[in-house]
């Protein structure tokens, strides 16, 4: 697990998986393989002709070789109005709105391109965004205790039921960090809609 930020070293769950999926291409100078040439020329020790791993049909373990694709900042505004039952020109998304090209959004009109990268400013970034969310009137209305009602957040922020693991993940970083109330609820807010079962697809 990767953990961000002061909000993931409070609810270390915020950011489980930000980076899974991702490659590595810079290990492969560290690693060379086997039958790669030695700087003086010799070849390496390993075998020239492994033999492959056979696959059974139907085996349930799938790599994924591609980079996790970032929900689009409007679907991500979208999804936050309805686990809030808000509407999407709410005022809470005021600045949200007003930072949304640093968030992933485009202009194509002025020349912002769609971006779905998920590095360092845009998490920042994302969670200064969420500040608002997480403190309005509406979103204490509607799950006015956090931790307690984090499966009913859980399952209208991410769609569906929440793993005991994902409950489980969350109380043990709460009860490790024995926070103020107001802070642990701040932060259970931010988590639950900066994890990757919310910012990916």
């Amino acid at each position: 697990m990767k953990y961000l930020f002061p909000v993931c070293a409070l609810l270390s769950v915020a950011c489980t998986g930000i980076f899974d999926g991702q490659t590595h291409s810079d290990q492969s100078g560290a690693n060379p393989s086997p039958n790669k040439p030695t700087p003086n020329g010799s070849a390496g020790t390993g075998p020239t002709n492994p033999t492959p791993t056979a696959v059974a049909p139907g085996d349930p373990f799938k790599v994924r070789n591609t980079e996790p694709e970032l929900v689009p900042f409007e679907m991500r505004l979208r999804r936050i109005a309805s686990a809030l039952g808000v509407k999407v020109d709410n005022p809470m998304f005021a600045d949200m709105n007003k930072n949304s090209l640093k968030l992933g959004d485009y202009d194509y009109a002025n020349g912002a391109l769609p971006d779905g990268s998920w590095n360092a400013n845009r998490i920042a970034a994302w969670l200064n965004a969420l500040k608002p969310v997480c403190n309005s009137p509406e979103m204490r209305a509607k799950y006015p205790a956090l931790p307690e009602n984090l499966p009913t957040l859980i399952r209208a922020a991410w769609g569906h039921v929440p793993s005991a693991e994902d409950t489980a993940d969350f109380q043990n970083a709460i009860t490790a960090v024995n926070a103020d109330p107001a802070v642990t609820y701040e932060s259970t807010c931010m988590a639950v809609f900066t994890a990757a079962e919310f910012v990916y697809r």
